[in-house]
């Protein structure tokens, strides 16, 4: 039963591992020391190790660290020996020296018997026996090993045991050693002896023999058993297979890991790396074989077939698909040709009945399902490029050439009555190639060509170009499963499509993205990406994220040749780019096979941790713990950030950034690992490192502090004694001037020079407060004076008509009430006249009296607002205060409270059924308010005359009854604020008025 149950286990294993490996060699050319690997062991932190017979090498999976100068007279190591869980592992080199490998560096142990690896024993010396290929056994010598329980000591034809408690002996006479190499290997705590003679496996406990097992492989003379005691590992090479051999449960579990070409006789150590499905091989003289595993399948043609290019490709059944060469393939191979001949590589198709539609030249065949796609029917003359159907009817893309002469396509969407290419219901014309297409919804379809995309309608007939101004050549069009269009293109990367509105999503770092032939949608949700240049994949809400945050990081995953492909290269340009099969499997075509791959099965591997203790400064190495210290004098400063990681390192994504430099943002770090740094100042710096650890955009953080001491003249202590001297010298100065100044009658001259300024402010002051009295007395003396010269008119016509009343003796009584209608309007012009001359006044005194104040602007004009609501609802009109609540001004309140109050007072009365809009803009000491409605407007005679008036307000004659008082009161009082008014005629009706007023505090 259990010979079985080996064999079951070693099928299953064999079918996943087997074939799809990838295998990358490292020797002296590329990074190795020397080419003989001695041992290979995994410590705590994620690092490999390597014995050689030139150092010690430590291997993060993208370079080698060698330490081959340590303080020993030779740098030949053997094995591995002690814990890697407790960050203790030991090795022995010549001369019997022993190096600790602790916290990720090695370094000469002390010579304790604990970390010895032989012991002196009855007169006899026995080496540490710890893995049976590190070294050639030499004729006579003697090995031990320790379990809990007690120790074993290794004759040639004897094995003896000593308990550890009561010391008791147990010796078993078998021929432990065979051609000088040991037949004893260890399994957990377990050990067991190969009998060559009776063909069995024998299980010594505590030096007695307790059990015995059938394992062929194990007792084949021709198996060679690698045993490494600190990696508890056993792995069995028998012609050119490696096992791994496992006891579990009381019995053996052997399973084939990979099946090589050819197998090196001179293998020596042998490690499996479970996490990353990695196997090392160490040789004696070829150096370090790492083999990667993968779970993508490449299917490549029979050798006696043409190359293995592969484009369209069709499901067949639920786990394979059939090819334009009529071959069926599933991840297994070929399973079936149908012998398809001189088919299009480019386009296939199934109709509603399955039959098979494919393209010969520019004639269309169609393979018949029922006759086992033996048979077929040909349509003359239909260059076809894109085909699909619903419940009603067919849909068709075909391209002809153009009849200009050139090499050009044009292209002709067919909409189909029903289920036939028989009767076209609809067509649709496009002056470029097409290449594919996609029913958007019931009525609209989405059409890509070489030079773009365009929405088509199937209601309206028309025609919508999506991307106009830009050309795209659109490779493929796919709906996801939340409804999302996205969109390939060639060269230019893909798109979503959103609101009729092309969105392109960010480049991977190789810019690979750029061409993309088509994107299938796993059921977590992730993008597997086909390009020129690998296979990619990505979360869709990652995308999603980026289009609503720009700054966003898209984290794009890759797969290459390393992966299992047969080449990076994968095709597109076809109708159908990649296929989902119901097993859940995906099938890519590409230029060197197709590759299948269960996309849940698929594993993305991220580092756990990244380490930064190395530096070189100025060419000399620095190790150090969280913080650097440096010398003030360095120059150059290279710091390592080491991560082990054996993937591919294009996903590797690490970035740093200094803290405290300017401009300080992160930065990628490249494959070597290395941030360098020049000319540094002296202080205390941050430097962080982050690094992807997951496919949802997870981050880990490492930072170290960089301390730089000053110089001795950059040190505050010496900026004070240099600043104390300074003060030192100044007291002295300073006294010595007072000395000078008194001996010269300084407070003399100080108090004259003091009034002397004194009395000079006040004149220039007076002179300033003269000029402005004249000025403004000028300006009363001519306002009145027009007023006093234009009152005269309404006066004398009430004279003039009450004269005439009395003069007459009876008159009608219509006469009677126009004269009565004359002398009011007169009256009442005259009355506000000199209600407009009482305001200026009263607004003149108060600004002369009152100084100006900081208020809002905006609560000013919400006043007036709410002072004239009223009259303007009563028009149907809104008044609109848009000017900047945070505003405040210096203006004079009063002034500017009686020029909007008349500004304000002109747009109600002249505005019906609209609006008045009053808004503010700043620049510098300039508050500009504007005011605008949509009222009759002024006319452009009034515009003229007031502006004319305001430039030579001084000279100008004031027409004060033709025109009214307001406006030419608001010029008066803007002239006091050194305010500007600009009229403006809006188009098609209203006016602006733009006030130009200065916002400084009066001193």
């Amino acid at each position: 039963m259990q010979k079985y149950i080996s064999v079951i286990l070693l099928f299953i294993f064999s079918v996943f591992y087997t074939q799809q490996y990838n295998i990358q060699l490292y020797n002296t050319d590329n990074g190795l020391p020397q080419n003989s690997v001695k041992d290979i062991i995994k410590d705590k932190y994620g690092f490999i190790w390597l014995t050689t017979e030139n150092g010690i090498v430590r291997y993060d999976g993208m370079k080698f660290l060698v330490y081959k100068n340590l303080p020993l007279n030779s740098q030949r190591f053997m094995y591995f020996y002690g814990h890697p869980e407790k960050d203790s592992i030991f090795t022995t080199g010549d001369y019997g020296r022993t190096v600790l490998i602790h916290q990720k560096l090695p370094k000469v142990a002390d010579g304790s018997k604990e970390n010895s690896n032989f012991i002196f024993k009855d007169n006899l010396n026995y080496f540490l026996y710890c893995s049976n290929y590190s070294y050639t056994t030499s004729p006579g010598i003697h090995l031990y090993f320790r379990l809990q329980e007690g120790t074993y000591f290794i004759k040639e034809n004897s094995l003896k045991y000593i308990d550890a408690i009561s010391k008791k002996e147990e010796s078993l006479n078998i021929k432990a050693i065979y051609k000088n190499t040991a037949r004893i290997f260890v399994i957990n705590n377990s050990v067991f002896f190969i009998d060559y003679q009776s063909k069995n496996i024998q299980k010594i406990e505590k030096g007695k023999i307790t059990d015995y097992y059938n394992e062929p492989l194990l007792t084949d003379i021709k198996s060679k058993i690698y045993w490494s005691r600190i990696n508890n590992q056993v792995f069995i090479v028998n012609k050119n297979n490696i096992y791994r051999c496992h006891f579990e449960g009381n019995k053996f579990k052997i399973a084939k890991v990979v099946q090589l070409e050819h197998i090196a006789e001179n293998i020596i150590s042998i490690y499996f790396d479970h996490v990353y499905k990695k196997l090392y091989l160490g040789s004696s003289t070829n150096g370090l074989q790492v083999i990667s595993f993968s779970d993508f399948t490449a299917i490549q043609r029979h050798s006696s077939k043409p190359e293995s290019v592969f484009y369209t490709t069709l499901p067949y059944s639920n786990s394979s698909v059939i090819t334009t060469f009529g071959e069926i393939y599933n991840h297994n191979g070929l399973t079936e040709d149908k012998s398809f001949k001189s088919i299009t590589p480019f386009f296939m198709a199934y109709d509603e009945k399955k039959n098979l539609i494919a393209r010969k030249a520019i004639d269309l065949i169609i393979y018949q399902k029922k006759e086992s796609y033996k048979k077929m029917a040909i349509k003359k003359d239909f260059f076809l490029i894109d085909f699909f159907f619903d419940t009603n009817r067919y849909y068709a893309l075909e391209t002809q050439p153009k009849k200009d002469g050139t090499s050009e396509y044009k292209g002709t969407l067919l909409v189909y009555e029903d289920l036939s290419f028989k009767n076209v219901k609809k067509k649709f014309f496009f002056n470029n190639e097409p290449s594919k297409f996609l029913k958007l919804d019931e009525d609209h379809l989405l059409v890509g060509t070489i030079k773009g995309l365009y929405k088509v309608s199937l209601k309206t007939n028309t025609i919508l170009n999506l991307n106009p101004g830009n050309e795209l050549s659109v490779r493929n069009i796919i709906k996801s499963k939340d409804g999302n269009v996205w969109i390939t293109t060639l060269g230019k990367g893909f798109y979503l499509l959103k609101n009729d509105r092309l969105i392109r999503m960010p480049y991977d770092a190789n810019n690979n993205i750029s061409s993309s032939h088509t994107i299938l949608e796993d059921p977590h949700g992730f993008f597997w990406i086909p390009t020129n240049n690998g296979l990619y994949r990505v979360p869709e809400s990652q995308l999603l994220e980026y289009v609503q945050n720009k700054k966003f990081r898209v984290n794009y995953y890759r797969f290459s040749k390393d992966s299992g492909f047969k080449t990076n290269e994968f095709n597109g340009g076809s109708n159908i780019c990649g296929n989902r099969l119901e097993n859940g499997e995906f099938v890519l075509p590409s230029l060197n096979g197709l590759v299948f791959f269960n996309p849940l099965k698929i594993k993305s591997y991220y580092p756990e941790n990244i380490y930064i203790e190395r530096a070189v400064v100025d060419k000399k190495e620095h190790y150090f713990n969280k913080i650097l210290k440096l010398k003030p004098e360095s120059n150059r400063i290279d710091i390592f950030i080491d991560v082990p990681y054996y993937s591919n390192p294009d996903n590797l994504v690490m970035e740093a950034k200094l803290s405290g430099m300017p401009n300080a943002n992160w930065e990628p770090i490249g494959k070597d690992g290395k941030f360098s740094i020049s000319n540094l100042t002296y202080g205390n710096h941050s430097f962080i490192v982050r690094i992807l650890v997951s496919d949802n955009g997870k981050y880990i953080y490492k930072k170290i502090n960089i301390i730089i001491p000053p110089y001795f003249y950059q040190t505050i202590w010496f900026k004070i004694f240099i600043f104390s001297i300074a003060l030192l010298l100044l007291y002295f100065l300073v006294r010595w001037r007072i000395s000078f100044l008194k001996k010269k009658n300084h407070e003399l001259e100080k108090i004259i020079s003091s009034r002397t300024k004194s009395l000079s402010d006040t004149v220039e002051k007076l002179e300033i407060t003269k000029v402005k009295l004249h000025k403004e007395i000028e300006q009363q003396k001519k306002l009145i004076g027009t007023i006093t010269h234009d009152i005269t008119t309404p006066v004398k016509f009430i004279a003039l008509t009450a004269k005439e009343a009395l003069n007459k003796n009876g008159f009608s009584k219509q006469h009677s009430e126009k004269i009565l209608s004359s002398i009011y309007k007169s009256s009442d012009q005259l009355y506000n006249f000199t209600i407009t001359l009482k305001e200026y006044a009263d607004i003149y005194t108060l600004h002369r009296s009152v100084k100006t104040e900081l208020y809002s602007l905006h609560k000013l004009i919400e006043e007036k607002k709410v002072l004239f609501n009223t009259i303007a609802e009563n028009n149907n009109t809104i008044i609109i205060n848009n000017v900047d609540k945070a505003l405040s001004v210096w203006i004079s309140k009063n002034i500017l409270s009686a020029i909007v109050h008349n500004l304000l007072d002109n747009s109600v009365k002249f505005t019906k059924n609209g609006s008045i809009t009053i808004e503010s803009k700043v620049e510098g000491n300039t508050v500009i308010l504007l005011i605008t409605d949509t009222g009759i407007g002024m006319e452009e005679k009034k515009i003229e005359y007031y502006t004319k008036l305001q430039d030579n307000i001084e000279n100008e004659k004031l027409l004060l009854q033709k025109y009214g008082m307001g406006l030419h009161l608001v010029l008066q009082l803007l002239q006091m604020i050194e305010g500007k008014i600009v009229f403006r005629k809006n188009n098609p009706e209203g006016t602006s008025v733009q006030l130009i007023l200065m916002n400084k505090k009066d001193e």
